[in-house]
């Protein structure tokens, strides 16, 4: 059997000039695809996730124990925090779901998470990207897809308004370490 290894090394939370960064390996994701005015399809996957599948352009909704992505109207990534439930969640997607319709797909090997804080992270962020994270991250249940310089990613939203800011990158593992290491020299430099 393969060992699973993260793209990071399991280096844990390492701080830079106050910018906080973690890998988060092997979340289990799914990608799921349906029509979303398909009633049946809402209705299976919500009451299979135990939760709403968003509708509205970049927003996720999570409970406890999972998140769901808008990706596209008829895509989205869902996150399980629970490796056991994982494996319950995507068999019953795979079998309730109509597959002539559906699309269930296991992404947790594909992409891996960097989650980055701190109170100057929209500032080291804003170097390498051409969105405006303060208009596009507004909402606390938002997410953006977009390019960080050339890579394309996905950022998901963590904080509060009233808490430091947080940000999950979602990215291929290929290209883990180039922005990693690209963020923590950009960190090096931060003006306060």
């Amino acid at each position: 059997m393969l060992k699973r290894e993260s793209v990071l090394k399991d280096q844990g939370i390492q701080v830079y000039n106050g910018i906080e960064f973690e890998e988060l390996s092997h979340v289990p994701k799914i990608n799921l695809r349906g029509q979303s005015d398909n009633k049946d399809f809402m209705s299976s996957s919500g009451t299979i996730l135990d939760i709403l599948l968003p509708t509205e352009p970049n927003i996720s909704n999570a409970t406890v124990n999972a998140k769901v992505i808008w990706l596209g109207p008829n895509e989205w990534l869902v996150e399980i925090n629970n490796e056991n439930k994982f494996k319950e969640i995507f068999s019953k997607l795979q079998s309730t779901l109509n597959p002539q319709n559906t699309a269930v797909t296991d992404l947790t090997e594909n992409r891996t998470i960097i989650k980055v804080s701190g109170h100057n992270l929209y500032t080291l962020l804003a170097k390498f990207m051409v969105i405006d994270l303060d208009t596009v991250l507004q909402k606390e249940t938002a997410v953006a897809q977009t390019l960080f310089i050339k890579v394309p990613i996905l950022l998901v939203r963590n904080h509060k308004y009233s808490e430091k800011p947080s940000i999950d990158i979602h990215t291929n593992r290929s290209h883990a370490q180039y922005i990693y290491k690209i963020l923590v020299d950009g960190s090096h430099n931060l003006d306060f």
